[in-house]
């Protein structure tokens, strides 16, 4: 026989009353902790909304960029026309009296028997045009390229021995000046003209480049044309070692690579003669002091012989 517990109606059990829950220090502690890290992560994204837009615009721009106020004014705002003697080789002797010989020169197999004497003729030359031109800035351009030179850059070299090409130099001491930072020859002409801004605050009106009279159509069809400046304001002087003869080949390498990767930056002879020409890992300032040719300055096309398309300071409207 089954029995089963009966009970009065009103004493049925509807559901089973728990006891509530009661706050504990610990778990109102963790509540707080979890509400303010909501607090703050809320108002850090309210200031990223607000102030990025504003901070990138401004100060992560490299145009925008302005660092005039940590420097003197330019001190020859009166010069318009530049003059570039291109640097080829370092010299490391003790004195001027040795100037002229081989040993005191770190120079390519190539360079001896003869290049040094045009290199100062160059410089010669460089003393002699800015002499004549009382609004021409001089500047040797040349970075420190050369292992076994340690600090000592192409362009210090070529200033420390314009005394012994030119004795009346001191004459024009203060229109002359150093880039020290260029790896090839396209590099002599672009980052001279910034160098020319950094101490006149102008780009120049007329260019002139002094060197080796086999890199003529380099200069002229190929570096002016890559920087869109005018041809009726660019001369190139070229001035090669006495009794040598031009070497057919030397001026073909010299031109042909340049023709098929016009800003030197893809990969190939001129890309890795620039790493190698940076031994000590430098970098230029010209994105900052040059800001208005930032974009040239790094421009490397898809299309290896596209010429920069903007608009330069030089070009007319």
């Amino acid at each position: 026989m089954r029995f089963s517990r009966s009970y009065p109606h009103s004493a049925l059990p509807l559901y089973k009353e728990f006891p509530k829950p009661t706050l504990t220090y610990r778990s109102s502690k963790q509540i707080l902790i979890i509400g303010l890290a909501y607090i703050i992560l809320i108002l850090i994204l309210i200031n990223l909304f607000h102030f990025l837009p504003y901070h990138k615009s401004k100060y992560s721009s490299i145009k925008n960029l302005d660092y005039s106020f940590i420097l003197p004014n330019p001190s020859h705002s009166d010069l318009q026309d530049l003059v570039i003697v291109a640097g080829h080789a370092i010299f490391l002797g003790n004195g001027l009296e040795k100037v002229e010989q081989d040993d005191n020169w770190i120079l390519e197999d190539f360079q001896k028997g003869g290049h040094v004497r045009t290199f100062l003729n160059h410089i010669k030359k460089g003393i002699e045009l800015a002499q004549q031109n009382t609004k021409a800035l001089l500047v040797f351009s040349g970075g420190q390229t050369r292992p076994a030179a340690g600090p000592m850059s192409e362009a210090q070299s070529y200033y420390f021995n314009l005394f012994s090409a030119e004795e009346n130099s001191h004459l024009i001491i203060d229109r002359m000046t150093t880039e020290e930072y260029a790896r090839d020859s396209y590099e002599n002409l672009l980052f001279s003209i910034c160098r020319f801004r950094e101490v006149t605050g102008y780009y120049p009106r007329n260019i002139t480049v002094i060197g080796f009279e086999f890199k003529r159509k380099r200069f002229l069809d190929i570096h002016r044309a890559a920087i869109k400046f005018p041809l009726d304001r660019f001369t190139y002087i070229g001035i090669d070692s006495t009794g040598v003869k031009p070497n057919t080949a030397k001026i073909d390498n010299a031109l042909e690579p340049f023709r098929h990767d016009i800003y030197a930056c893809h990969d190939g002879i001129l890309r890795n003669k620039k790493l190698a020409r940076n031994p000590f890992r430098r970098r230029h300032p010209y994105y900052l002091s040059c800001p208005s040719l930032s974009d040239l300055i790094s421009y490397c096309p898809q299309n290896p012989t596209s010429i920069f398309p903007n608009k330069l300071p030089w070009e007319t409207s």
